[in-house]
């Protein structure tokens, strides 16, 4: 008579050969942050849900945001603060002067889940900031949108994971072209962050972002998501599992 273990791998290869696993992961754990919302300056908060039925979480600096909501719209444990926020506003984002934001110019299908007005219409300016309470037993991926026309002193904002609230020592880093240093802003490209482990007790993210070159950073939108493995990561434990059966059998 099988094992249970043995009936489970025999299930796993049969959805193996049919191509399920192959042709689709398991959907990760997302929740969309909107930087600036309807009580920021001249800021908009995302509808939720948006015209794609996500869920966002619209922050400002001065409040801790706790028990945040997923893009399906549950409640989770995750909580949101600044610990340094600096400036906000939607002027010279995506929409230019004008204040609405049905008025920006993005790629939305480039974007992806970030591709919504009210979320690239405003920005901070370089801030940290913490992610707490999330899964210690999951890696993350963090996709960040920024855009800005005429930034003030740098076109390319990096955003910096660090080990702890001190926020003075980095883990990993990204950069990101927030356009072209005049009427050109970015309107089709992320920067993303991998695999990224939650740090201390609190299970924290620790974020900041400024310019590259020691100058001004912006962000507009994030999207924060569990860590989904590649197929063929999956088609190899499936393989080493089965090659272990095998052993065993033998």
């Amino acid at each position: 008579m099988r094992s249970q273990f043995t009936k489970r791998l025999g299930f796993l290869a049969s959805l193996l050969s049919a191509g399920l696993i192959i042709g689709s992961t398991a959907n990760a754990d997302i929740l969309l942050f909107d930087f600036g919302n309807d009580d920021s300056n001249r800021g908009a908060s995302v509808p939720s849900p948006d015209g794609n039925g996500n869920y966002w979480n619209s922050i400002r600096a001065g409040l801790f945001f706790t028990d945040l909501d997923d893009i399906a719209g549950n409640t989770t444990t995750v909580d949101f603060g600044f610990t340094t926020a600096g400036g906000t506003d939607y002027f010279n984002g995506p929409s230019g002067a004008v204040e609405d934001p049905s008025a920006t110019v993005y790629d939305a299908l480039a974007l992806g889940n970030l591709g919504v007005d009210e979320a690239v219409y405003d920005w901070y300016n370089s801030s940290t900031f913490q992610i707490q309470q999330l899964d210690p037993n999951q890696t993350y991926d963090l996709t960040f949108f920024g855009s800005r026309k005429y930034p003030l002193d740098d076109t390319v904002t990096r955003y910096t994971a660090y080990t702890d609230a001190t926020f003075t020592t980095p883990i990993a880093f990204v950069d990101l072209t927030i356009g072209d240093g005049l009427a050109d802003h970015n309107q089709d490209q992320v920067a993303v962050l991998t695999g990224l482990t939650p740090q201390g007790p609190n299970h924290v993210l620790y974020i900041g972002y400024a310019g590259a070159s020691g100058g001004t950073g912006y962000l507009n939108a994030l999207q924060v998501a569990t860590t989904v493995p590649e197929p063929a990561t999956l088609t190899l434990l499936l393989a080493g599992s089965l090659a272990l059966l095998k052993r065993r059998r033998n």
